[in-house]
């Protein structure tokens, strides 16, 4: 009981801090302000009426408590917002009445809200803040929103009704290569799609399939997405004789970013890949499996060796080196940051016009918002040597040190320091 009371008074002591750092780093005119990035759109940190806070401050404190740029974004907003916008549950909190997660449940609910909306929710729910439910709360924000704004309210129940979507799941996929989709569709396009699967199923069944409704029904999908329209009657073979298509369908291209450990190769760790698309482990088998589909083509890449040293004699970092670094190390190497290295600028480490060289050690994955930190914020990191390949050493502006390999990111110096010379790149 005494370490869960200990555990429960540290988060909140952090969660103190973030609203401290945040009011702390108000942003100032020029300056650029902190969002959190959700579904294409930029959000602010907080809801109207609460202070902007500087980005590079809130990536420092985020990166510092071990947080993932977007989720450490969330949570100094609703420090942030519970603080300035929610002051009778902020009150609760500081007196240990709340725990964070309890606040930081009612702050997501009320940053979309006007100021006179959060206002009205905190003098509402402060008092039962400790037993609402996550229901009650929804429906709190609602009430509050509707009787504040009522012009408001109907164009946010109109956005609300806008809800269709179609989500395929690709960066989740499975160890044994399968992905979730989800979708909600206009019931007259759920139909269509209904029978068009369900007679593809139909025909893989009287094709020689012995699979299940569920497999085949899964399958069919795959075939829709290939114009797969129809399939010839096949009386044996089993599910690999329907695999030919009557309709001459797109044949299936398959370019896989694959990468197999020695110890995978040889077993060690078992039959295990990386596939880039995925970001997650997947089983060989399914990996061959995928390869010997019917109609499917294969693109097979040379392999690099990522520790070859490569150069150039310009600044425009050629094709074979941006391929060698994204190999080398898979993600953006800020620290816990996790966004593939496809979709990263390649860095130079110490910058061009300083000196710093096109070539393998002197570049690596940044993605455009830590590149941008790095450039413009203070940020500064060296590669950790030429014997250890894909791991850099990190220092924030306020001195706090990283080490970060391809097995993630360690905190290695707490107390901020001077900066020395041999991270003062450009």
């Amino acid at each position: 009981m005494a370490a869960r009371a200990a555990e429960e008074q540290s988060a909140r002591e952090v969660f103190i801090a973030a609203a401290d750092w945040a009011i702390a780093h108000v942003a100032a005119e020029g300056d650029v302000a902190g969002y959190v990035i959700d579904t294409g759109m930029m959000l602010p940190l907080a809801g109207p009426g609460a202070p902007e806070v500087q980005e590079h401050a809130v990536t420092e404190f985020v990166t510092a408590i071990g947080m993932r740029q977007q989720t450490g974004s969330l949570f100094v907003g609703q420090a942030l917002e519970a603080c300035v916008r929610l002051p009778r549950v902020w009150a609760r909190l500081l007196r240990g009445e709340l725990a964070v997660w309890q606040v930081r449940r009612i702050a997501e609910d009320t940053i979309p809200l006007s100021q006179e909306a959060a206002a009205l929710v905190d003098a509402r729910i402060a008092a039962y803040a400790h037993q609402v439910s996550r229901t009650q709360i929804g429906n709190i924000c609602r009430l509050a929103q509707e009787q504040t704004d009522p012009g408001d309210a109907v164009l946010r129940k109109a956005r609300e009704a806008e809800h269709r979507r179609f989500d395929v799941w690709l960066g989740q996929t499975g160890f044994d290569g399968t992905v979730d989709v989800s979708a909600i569709l206009d019931q007259p396009d759920a139909a269509d799609l209904e029978r068009a699967i369900a007679a593809l199923a139909e025909q893989l069944k009287k094709a020689g399939s012995e699979e299940t409704l569920s497999v085949r029904r899964a399958k069919a999908a795959g075939m829709l997405a290939r114009g797969e329209k129809a399939l010839p009657l096949e009386t044996g073979g089993g599910s690999e004789g329907a695999a030919a298509s009557a309709t001459q369908p797109r044949p299936r291209h398959l370019t896989l970013y694959v990468h197999l450990s020695v110890d995978a190769v040889t077993g060690a760790l078992g039959d295990v890949a990386r596939s880039e698309a995925s970001r997650s482990p997947i089983a060989i088998d399914v990996i061959r499996s995928w390869c010997q589909t019917a109609g499917t083509s294969v693109t097979v890449r040379p392999i690099l060796d990522v520790a070859a040293e490569r150069y150039s004699d310009t600044y425009e970092v050629p094709d074979l080196i941006r391929e060698q670094i994204i190999l080398r190390d898979h993600t953006c190497v800020f620290p816990y940051c996790q966004r593939p290295a496809r979709a990263c600028d390649a860095d130079h480490v110490r910058s061009y016009e300083s000196g710093g060289p096109t070539a393998s050690s002197n570049l690596a994955p940044l993605c455009r918002k830590h590149h941008r930190h790095k450039t413009h914020d203070g940020w500064r990191y060296k590669p950790a040597g030429p014997d250890e390949p894909g791991v850099y050493l990190w220092r924030s502006p306020n001195g706090v040190r990283f080490r970060r390999d391809r097995l993630g990111t360690t905190l290695t110096v707490i107390e901020p320091v001077e900066t020395p010379p041999d991270l003062d790149g450009g």
